[in-house]
């Protein structure tokens, strides 16, 4: 009977003083706020990803414009400039470098207007081509692409993040 006292002693004695399960516990503890950490690391780097590609996508857009006479007859061929249809050179330009924002993002919006001043610092003249009595129209396009972006992972949080691009280049003649 005392060595059967004696057994249960020494395995209570070894259960209060083992630490074979701990490691366990700890990680049950750690992973949650560790997986919350690389969720939100992974949404950071998708979200600077788009608005990189939305900036891009304003700066080709202005470039093809820039090229292509865009400048002096805007997106929608009004001269005072406006928002893009989906079927314009701009457009096309700027969903080509955001391919991810385009087709993952909503209202996807290219706008473009044009602006003129005379090297002489006076304005330009004419409502269908840009001229200059004296000195020479310096024009510039100015591109401005904005969407709204859903996160990777909604899970926690269902919130859309409202992207902005803006670039400007000046046309040469």
């Amino acid at each position: 009977m005392v060595s059967k006292m004696r057994l249960a002693v020494n395995w209570t004695h070894r259960l209060r003083h083992s630490e074979s399960g701990s490691a366990l516990v700890e990680m049950a503890f750690t992973l949650p706020v560790l997986l919350l950490l690389l969720l939100g690391a992974v949404e950071l780097g998708d979200l600077s990803y788009r608005a990189t590609e939305m900036s891009n996508a304003a700066r080709a857009a202005a470039q093809y414009a820039a090229m292509n006479g865009g400048a002096f007859t805007d997106c929608n061929g009004t001269f005072a400039g406006g928002t893009c249809s989906a079927t314009s050179g701009i457009v096309a330009a700027a969903k080509a470098d955001a391919p991810w924002a385009s087709s993952r993002c909503t209202n996807f919006v290219v706008k473009a207007v044009s602006s003129c001043t005379c090297s002489n610092s006076t304005a330009c003249a004419g409502p269908t081509n840009y001229s200059c009595t004296t000195g020479q129209p310096l024009v510039s396009i100015t591109v401005t692409t904005t969407a709204s972006c859903g996160g990777v992972a909604t899970i926690l949080v269902n919130n859309s993040f409202n992207l902005q691009g803006f670039a400007q280049q000046e046309v040469l003649h």
